[in-house]
């Protein structure tokens, strides 16, 4: 009998989710369309995720971290590209495209429901202390580190829904520029 890796197989359930979330939205996102997509039956996500809202949140969590994981290799190469930093997090690829499905769809539900609320919440929170950590790099502790990340992240938000519906307007080079440009008005060039 081969042994089964748990977490890989929670993972996997997770991602599947994901998937279908950003490729048909949260109400096709249903246990037995999961596990028909992953293969499995309906008892076998059941026993990974107690409920829709727990594999609901583990897709959510997949998709969130995915983009944390990107953001710290950008970090790890280089501590103060702020602009690269901030790339990662807006939708510029497939992968990202995929995340930015996901979080749209969460919306409406994090909007109704405090647990999905918190979440959203949490992550945000994540994300603005991790560019006040890049900003900090780059130009030093000064006042204003978190308004300036608030600003940043909430253009990448923008370009992120825009590009969503009008990916030829937004090329990953226009995508860099447009951050670029707004790194330079919000903190002023680089000392």
């Amino acid at each position: 009998m081969p042994i089964v890796d748990h977490g890989e197989r929670r993972q996997r359930i997770a991602e599947i989710a994901a998937e279908v979330i950003a490729r048909e939205g949260l109400d096709a996102a249903t246990v037995r369309r999961i596990a028909s997509e992953v293969g499995f039956s309906t008892t076998v996500v059941t026993h990974y995720f107690a409920n829709k809202q727990e594999l609901l949140l583990s897709a959510y969590r997949w998709v969130a971290k995915l983009a944390s994981d990107r953001f710290a290799a950008v970090v790890a190469r280089d501590p103060g590209d702020l602009v690269e930093s901030l790339l990662c997090l807006t939708a510029t690829d497939t992968e990202s495209f995929r995340g930015w499905r996901v979080y749209v769809a969460f919306w409406e539900t994090a909007k109704l429901d405090p647990v999905f609320a918190a979440e959203q919440r949490s992550w945000i929170e994540d994300a603005l202390a991790r560019i006040g950590a890049v900003i900090r790099v780059r130009y030093g502790d000064q006042d204003g580190v978190r308004a300036a990340a608030q600003s940043l992240i909430a253009l990448a938000q923008g370009i992120s829904i825009q590009a969503l519906f009008d990916p030829q307007s937004w090329s990953r080079e226009q995508v860099r520029a447009a951050l670029a440009r707004e790194v330079e008005m919000v903190l002023g060039e680089r000392p």
